[in-house]
């Protein structure tokens, strides 16, 4: 049996990749535009396509982890991710980059809804959140590097590049997991793959007012912090005047805060999830109406812009583990559906943040901010209407394994 340690790493490695191919390239984005002879707006849109791409495909690969296994599903989607990257690196014109990026966010999305389930067959309860909360952490060193490794590639070699490196950290974490974690989910407890009980399952879940609060909770702030991320290459660098080796620093600052306040959130241990939850949602609520400050600045001072975006960002990790903590555990005897349907809204519903700021971009730090500050409002709202859970809420869920 691997390590906790061991565990940990590799995974938070796997499902790092998502992040990596999201955050490694933003610094060459204007590059891009330039060498593909693309608009801004389209060079963003590849973040949206990624996004798409990428939450629409959990709702299959989840269901299909609790019936053929995690390992196939998850070496499956590194398959998939490699050969994504590596069509990336090799695209001719704006058209065949987003298509190739929609078969990479296709791989990694195996790969996030997998891993959650995976943990979940090895811990149970507050276990599985404090797991959860360590390999965000690890994951959270990829867009931590990924920026600055980013720029230094492009300054090197431009940016084909990038995708050429992402391939090759693709296959190494292939290989780590192919050799050091075992399946977690024996035959036995397979569910087959049945539509019919399938949308049961989801229909169940989207019925549900606590766990569907909780999950668009999580997907708003990931819409807000979406915005961020695509927005802040064009306003940290051409806005504001920041050197691209320069912007992966400025970046770095919010992986950081995601960190430290998931590692503060982790020693709390006497606090519930609920607990922990509701401190965190106070602090964005402070945290909005700073935004909303800023959007009705015409010139805004870049240390505020910066100092709001690390506090948005930096709870994500608290958010994003322990909303999925009070779902996946109120309905893990269908793990892998609940992993893929929370995936599947949060990164769906995370995809409008990048679209909205590319849709209303106009040379301005107004869209990012406003954008970010709408969002995290309809988060607290999303959370305050989740309330408690439902007494009876497995009642429906089918568990029969017969096919």
């Amino acid at each position: 049996m691997t390590t906790d340690k061991a565990f940990i790493i590799i995974l938070g490695l796997l499902i790092g990749l998502s992040p990596l191919a999201i955050d490694m390239y933003l610094p060459s984005m204007p590059a891009i535009a330039t060498g593909l002879g693309a608009s801004t707006e389209a060079v963003q849109q590849s973040l949206t396509v990624f996004l798409i791409g990428f939450s629409l495909p959990q709702l299959i690969f989840g269901p299909l982890s609790d019936a053929m296994g995690r390992r196939f599903v998850i070496i499956t989607g590194v398959l998939l991710f490699i050969l994504g990257s590596i069509l990336c690196a090799l695209a001719p014109d704006i058209h065949w980059l987003l298509m190739a990026r929609t078969l990479q966010a296709t791989g990694a999305a195996a790969m996030a809804v997998t891993v959650p389930a995976l943990v979940r067959d090895r811990f149970q309860g507050s276990d599985f959140a404090r797991t959860m909360s360590v390999i965000m952490m690890v994951m959270a060193v990829a867009p931590l590097i990924a920026p600055m490794l980013g720029a230094l590639v492009l300054v090197v070699s431009g940016w084909r590049m990038i995708f050429w490196v992402l391939a090759l950290i693709a296959v190494v974490g292939m290989a780590l997991f192919y050799c050091k974690i075992n399946e977690t989910l024996p035959a036995p407890q397979r569910i087959p793959l049945r539509p019919a009980v399938l949308l049961h399952n989801y229909g169940i879940l989207l019925r549900d007012r606590h766990a569907l609060g909780h999950m668009l909770s999580a997907g708003f702030m990931f819409a807000g912090m979406m915005a961020f991320v695509a927005a802040s290459p064009f306003v940290y660098i051409e806005l504001f005047g920041v050197a691209e080796q320069y912007y992966g620093l400025l970046f770095s600052l919010n992986i950081i805060a995601l960190m430290a306040l998931t590692a503060l959130a982790n020693r709390c241990r006497h606090l519930s999830s609920k607990r922990v939850l509701q401190l965190t949602f106070g602090l964005i609520g402070l945290v909005c109406l700073l935004l909303i400050a800023l959007s009705l600045l015409s010139q805004p001072a870049l240390a505020l812009v910066v100092l709001a975006c690390v506090l948005f960002v930096g709870t994500y990790g608290i958010i994003s583990a322990h909303t999925l903590s009070e779902v996946m555990n109120r309905f893990a005897n269908i793990s892998g559906s609940t992993s893929a349907l929370g995936g599947s809204l949060r990164f769906g519903v995370g995809s409008f943040g990048g679209a909205a700021v590319g849709l209303f971009h106009d040379g301005t730090a107004l869209p990012m901010t406003s954008v970010m500050a709408v969002c995290g409002i309809l988060a607290i709202i999303s959370f305050l209407a989740a309330g408690q859970p439902a007494l009876d809420a497995k009642a429906d869920i089918p568990v029969n394994k017969a096919a």
